[in-house]
C-alpha cells in the first residue's frame, strides 16, 4: 500500500473511531460477565465477524491485548481503530494456516497478552468456526471465552459476507462474556470446534434475551 493510500486508510479509521465513541456514548448497555471469569487473567476471546463491534469496546478493562487484522485496505481501516481501543494490532493473513501470524500470535498469548479472535473471518463463510483458534487454545493453554452481543436496533450490511451489525443512536444493546473453556491437549478438533461454535451462539442469545428485559 503506497503512503497517500495507507495515510487516507488511517484517516477513515481515525473518524470512524470517533464516530463509534461518541454513538457508543448515546447507547445503553448491559453487561453480563460469567462468575467463573477472572478479569486478570488472559484469555482467548472467540466472538463472529458480524460483531466485532462488540469486543471493540467491551473489553477496556483488559490492558494488554492483541489481535489479527488483515494487511488489506479494510484491514488499515479496522487496524487504525483498534488501535485507539488498545489493542496491538499483529498484521498478516489467517488464511491458509499462515505460520508467521499463528507463531506471532502464540508469542503473545505466552507473553500474557489477551487475544481477539473473530473465529470465522477474514472472509468467511459466516458463523462458520475456523480450526487455527482450537489450535492456539491447545498450544498456548489458555481458555476460550465466548463473546456474544445484540442491539436492539441496528443496521445491518445486508451485501457484506457477515452481515455486520451497526447499532443506531440511542438504542439498547448488551454484550456478554460466557464462561472460560479450557481445550484439552488431546481435544479432537472437530468436536471442540461444534462446542465453541454453539457457546457463541448462546451467549448472542443470551444478549438478544437482555434486550428484552
Amino acid at each position: 500500500m503506497d503512503d497517500i493510500r495507507y495515510e487516507k486508510c488511517r484517516k477513515q479509521g481515525r473518524m470512524l473511531y470517533k464516530l463509534i465513541n461518541i454513538l457508543m456514548k448515546t447507547i445503553k448497555m448491559k453487561t453480563i460477565i460469567s462468575e467463573k471469569y477472572i478479569s486478570d487473567e488472559n484469555y482467548i476471546y472467540a466472538f463472529w465477524h458480524q460483531k466485532i463491534i462488540f469486543p471493540t469496546v467491551a473489553l477496556t478493562h483488559v490492558e494488554k491485548k492483541t489481535t489479527l487484522v488483515s494487511p488489506s485496505r479494510d484491514g488499515e481501516i479496522m487496524a487504525t481503530i483498534l488501535e485507539k481501543y488498545g489493542y496491538e494490532v499483529i498484521r498478516g493473513s489467517s488464511r491458509d494456516q499462515n505460520i508467521k501470524s499463528l507463531v506471532t500470535m502464540l508469542k503473545k498469548l505466552r507473553a500474557d497478552y489477551s487475544l481477539g479472535s473473530a473465529v470465522d473471518g477474514p472472509r468467511g463463510p459466516a458463523f462458520e468456526i475456523k480450526p487455527g483458534i482450537i489450535y492456539m487454545a491447545i498450544k498456548s493453554g489458555k481458555k476460550i471465552v465466548p463473546v456474544g452481543g445484540a442491539f436492539k436496533r441496528k443496521y445491518v450490511f445486508e451485501k457484506a459476507w457477515d452481515k455486520f451489525h451497526f447499532p443506531l443512536p440511542f438504542t439498547k444493546g448488551a454484550v456478554v462474556l460466557g464462561d472460560p473453556i479450557e481445550i484439552p491437549k488431546d481435544a479432537i478438533q472437530e468436536e471442540w470446534m461444534e462446542i465453541i461454535n454453539n457457546k457463541i451462539n448462546e451467549a448472542s442469545e443470551k444478549a438478544e434475551v437482555l434486550l428484552n428485559d
